[in-house]
């Protein structure tokens, strides 16, 4: 069955006459004929009834008026919300987001792209393991998402959108605040508080004080970076975060080993740029990332100045 026999047997049914109803598809009789012959043979009925000056439908042809007329409706919306993703008046972005990202680096992003397309959902998808992330993207359950670097997936596309610094959180009165800088080495006897095992953060925490030489003495462990935060305050332990994850703390020293630093980048599926709106919001977050060197200046006005 042909899309364009449904239009025609339509158009026959509505015109009552297949010399009205040719001339107005803009085909000769014959031709609109043969097409609704086709028809009948594949439905396995007679649809009309030729009388001598008209058609009229069979019982069969108005039973399958109704479902021709709604299919061809449906055909005509679908092509419709087709329109609307590619001139992107419509859609869906999924993107998968570290929680520091979400909260420090994103809103930007999100409030230019709103506005310039409000008819495009975005979907944040919040976590904290960036390698589950690029599996996520990887089987096109996300679009993209915005993770450390570097990628380990073959397959992935992904481009660095900053630098990111590392801080220590000390709670007030701590010997290092007021500090303009430290080392890691001068945090090997400290509490440290901490993100739990699996947790991208507890990663690189442990990472950074493994490569200057010691392994961090955990006073306490959590899966919620504001009670990270909460217990620094309190005074119990430093926290080593990166600075948009150390956002809104009192008392933040930058680290000053040369390793010291967060890698952020967005990873996605080639194919998925295939949707416009997925490329055009990667390509808004791209113009808003420098892609080199240190946070940009909107996410440094969102972190604020350590």
């Amino acid at each position: 069955m042909e899309l364009h026999q449904l239009r025609y047997f339509v158009a026959v049914a509505k015109e009552g006459s297949m010399t009205r109803a040719a001339a107005s598809l803009f085909l000769a009789q014959p031709t609109l004929s043969i097409q609704i012959r086709k028809l009948e043979q594949e439905i396995g009925a007679k649809l009309f009834e030729r009388l001598a000056r008209r058609v009229v439908l069979t019982e069969a042809g108005t039973a399958f008026l109704e479902h021709a007329e709604r299919a061809l409706t449906e055909l005509e919306r679908g092509r419709e919300r087709v329109e609307d993703v590619v001139g992107l008046r419509h859609g869906r972005v999924a993107v998968g987001v570290l929680p520091s990202v979400a909260a420090h680096l994103l809103p930007g992003v999100l409030a230019e792209f709103r506005a310039e397309h409000p008819g495009v959902t975005v979907n944040l998808v919040e976590h904290d393991v960036s390698r589950e992330f690029e599996q996520l993207v990887q089987a096109g359950e996300l679009h993209m998402a915005v993770t450390r670097m570097p990628v380990t997936l073959t397959g992935l596309d992904a481009r660095t959108l900053v630098h990111e610094p590392i801080v220590v959180l000390v709670p007030p009165g701590h010997p290092l605040t007021g500090r303009r800088e430290v080392a890691l080495r001068e945090l090997a006897d400290e509490g440290f508080v901490c993100m739990r095992s699996g947790y991208g953060l507890r990663e690189l925490a442990d990472q950074l004080c493994a490569e200057a030489g010691f392994a961090p003495r955990v006073v306490i462990e959590t899966g919620q970076l504001s009670i990270v935060h909460g217990m620094v305050r309190s005074g119990m332990g430093v926290a080593l975060l990166p600075r948009l994850a150390a956002s809104g703390a009192e008392h933040a020293v930058p680290v000053s080993d040369p390793v010291a630093r967060r890698e952020l980048g967005v990873v996605w599926r080639r194919t998925a740029l295939e949707s416009p709106p997925v490329a055009a919001f990667l390509d808004r977050l791209l113009a808003m990332c420098d892609g080199a060197g240190e946070l940009t200046p909107a996410a440094r006005g969102a972190a604020g100045a350590r």
